[in-house]
């Protein structure tokens, strides 16, 4: 309330003398081409521009000038009359007589020229001994005025404010910018119960000041009586619609009644008349927002107040661009792979995370380069002071912040889509891998009865595949149905965004247009920039979804092969090697011819005689030898039993061609057709060997 109060002050300084002879929009048309055409970088043309501003800012107050010297009657007509409106609430106004703001005036002259200092004193008795030779003239009397609310506004001792102001209300009470002023002093000095009656005596002086009232309903609002606060307030906005400070007076009563939707009204009113600074027009934007976010009324309440937002921010008088346009950022081109093996196997989602990659050290260059713009220091000429643009600024900040909101609003919705694709998918693969387990315990029992049976196992396969097959090409349908509402929700997303992203340019555009500083454009193209790339991150972060990839299995996808048992193979020839007929190797056969005989085994067949000299010829068909013996015999007999002995040398040629000689001795024993044969033999390839069979005798 106080700051309100002191461009108040500063605006009725200004008005002095000053008559409106132009409509109120002729008068803005007019700040604006000033504000347009003033090369702000130049400290006389700024202040010039500034001086004119203020001037035409004092005919803004009510279409006439309540402050005009009172010459023929209108104005003293209406100032003697003290008619209220015919919506005046009513009020006890007996203090509010010229009599008693007199004796108020005179108290706090009294009190305040006895703290002056010499030097104040002797200038203020200086301009008092002036405006006396003048006789209190009109204009002498609004210049003591003038200097008063000057001297409230940028002076350092409020005592010294208070004689000029008083000095003027003791010789010309009637004075409407002296009571004002007056009672704007003691606002600021917390008077707040001594300035109502001061300043409801000014408004029966001149009853359309939306000055004098917003100053009444400020008083009032400070003293807690809301219905005259809101009443006054009210009344100011009746006389002039577009008076700033009226608006921002009841954007901070609504804010205190907790009634949030007219008090955002009241906000960005405020703003455009100019009745707030840059950061009191964040603060309470600020206390909006967050009394809105967390609103009981949820959902609806946030969207009442950014709908709100959006449709302040649209001013559809823009001035023509006096800068060059913020460079725009565009929404990128982002690739469809319609199958989910080509996004997950096929490398969509790697090419996906190299892209957000690259945009995050995009993103991370950008951000040490708007700290660094953040921190610059503005370069100005000597004595320059740096505009504000409290109006473009505060515009800016509402766009971006709701656009960045807009934008995050977007990404949580497509998340909570994504998280119900994931939720189903979970469920889905939750439902194949159980599945899945059962189907491969029953492939494993059954292999495990299988041994070595190809076929056996080969028809368990059957039947795994038989149940894994369809199960697991339903999973991998499922899978790209949800795959599906991916693509058709990131493609929503990504449209979306890329809208937040050029209304973004389109609403700020008409605001950045007005701001001409090189300092402040700076600033504020980074933070356009800033809410651009986060817009852009957002669509890049819905592009990054890894999803399961197929499941894959030995079955293949066509079912159909496993219909049908697996098939019986042909009866396989039994594979036998050929053997020899079973010889007992420990067996011969003796067959005599007189004093001769011939014997064979396995392996051999041997002819010899063995009557007094001894000799024999052995062919072995097992290993391809030839051996002769040449030696003694000897044979003897009686009745059945027969026995006969050799004994010599022998030589045996082997299938190679080599030649062994040896010794060999013999005894056969018979009774009757059976007997036993032993035989010993020492070579010299072979050594010694002995050996002996069973002898079958004819």
């Amino acid at each position: 309330m106080k700051y309100v109060l002191m461009v108040l002050v500063l605006c009725l300084s200004a008005m002095a003398g000053a008559q409106n002879t132009q409509s109120t929009e002729q008068i803005r048309a007019q700040m604006a081409k000033i504000r347009q055409t003033t090369n702000w970088d130049d400290p006389a043309a700024a202040a010039k521009a500034n001086a004119e501003i203020k001037r035409l800012a004092g005919q803004l107050t009510g279409g006439k000038s309540p402050f005009t010297p009172p010459t023929t009657g209108n104005s003293q007509a209406q100032a003697g009359s003290g008619k209220p409106s015919a919506n005046s609430v009513s009020t006890k106004t007996a203090a509010a007589t010229k009599e008693s703001i007199v004796a108020i005036a005179n108290r706090f002259y009294n009190r305040s020229y006895m703290t002056l200092d010499a030097v104040s004193k002797s200038q203020f008795d200086q301009d008092l001994r002036t405006a006396a030779t003048e006789e209190f003239s009109i204009n002498a009397v609004k210049r003591l005025a003038s200097m008063g609310g000057t001297l409230i506004s940028m002076g350092d001792d409020h005592n010294q404010a208070c004689v000029y102001i008083t000095s003027a209300i003791k010789a010309m009470p009637t004075d409407t910018l002296s009571i004002n002023n007056f009672g704007a002093y003691l606002r600021i000095i917390d008077s707040i119960n001594t300035s109502i009656p001061v300043l409801l005596y000014a408004n029966k002086l001149y009853g359309q000041s939306p000055i004098i009232l917003t100053q009444l309903g400020c008083s009032y609002f400070e003293i807690n009586d809301m219905k005259q606060a809101e009443f006054y307030l009210k009344e100011a906005l009746r006389n002039d619609p577009d008076f700033g400070q009226a608006h921002t007076a009841l954007c901070d009563f609504y804010i205190k009644q907790n009634r949030l939707q007219d008090a955002i009204l009241e906000l960005f009113a405020g703003v455009k008349g100019i009745g707030f600074s840059y950061s009191q027009a964040s603060k309470n934007f600020s206390y909006l927002k967050s009394q809105a976010e967390n609103s009981p009324g949820g959902e609806t309440e946030k969207e009442k107040f950014w709908k709100e937002t959006r449709n302040q921010m649209n001013p559809p008088d823009a001035l023509a661009s006096l800068v060059p346009e913020v460079d725009r950022l565009k929404m990128p081109a982002f690739g469809n792979c319609a199958m989910i093996s080509d996004w997950m196997e096929g490398g969509g989602y790697a090419s996906a995370v190299q892209g957000y990659t690259r945009f995050h050290g995009q993103l991370t260059s950008f951000v040490k380069e708007f700290q660094q713009v953040q921190n610059e220091i503005p370069n100005l000429p000597p004595n320059a002071v740096l505009r504000d643009y409290p109006n473009e600024r505060f515009a800016l900040d509402c766009i971006t912040e709701y656009f960045f909101k807009e934008s995050k609003d977007a990404s949580d919705d497509f998340q909570g889509t994504v998280d119900e694709i994931i939720d189903g998918i979970k469920a889905d693969a939750e439902v194949y891998f159980q599945n899945a387990e059962r189907i491969v315990q029953e492939y494993t029992k059954c292999t495990d009865g299988c041994g070595t049976d190809n076929y056996c196992i080969n028809e368990c396969t059957r039947v795994y595949c038989t149940s894994e097959c369809p199960a697991a090409n339903k999973f991998n349908s499922q899978l790209q149905g949800h795959f599906n509402d991916y693509l058709e929700a990131f493609n929503e997303t990504r449209d979306e965004q890329k809208r937040i992203l050029n209304d973004l340019y389109e609403f700020t555009g008409q605001w950045f247009a007005k701001i001409e500083s090189p300092y402040w454009s700076r600033i504020y193209a980074y933070e356009i920039q800033r809410v651009a790339l986060t817009i852009i991150g957002n669509a890049y972060m819905a592009y990054q979804q890894p999803f399961p990839a197929p499941v894959h299995n030995v079955c293949g996808t066509d079912c159909s092969l496993y219909a049908n048992p697996y098939p019986i193979p042909p009866e396989e020839v039994a594979k036998k090697t050929p053997k020899a007929n079973n010889c007992p190797p420990d067996k011969k056969v003796d067959i005599g011819l007189a004093m001769c005989s011939i014997a064979f085994d396995c392996e051999s067949v041997e002819f010899g005689c063995s009557a007094g000299a001894a000799f024999s010829l052995k062919k072995n068909f097992i290993n391809k030898s030839t051996t002769a013996f040449v030696g003694v015999g000897a044979e003897a007999g009686a009745g059945f039993a027969r026995a006969s002995a050799t004994a010599g040398f022998t030589m045996t040629r082997h299938a190679n061609g080599d030649l062994d000689v040896g010794a060999k001795a013999e005894v056969t024993g018979r009774l009757g057709p059976v007997g036993k044969n032993f035989e010993g033999t020492v070579t010299v390839m072979e050594g010694s060997k002995a050996d002996s069979k069973d002898v079958f005798g004819l």
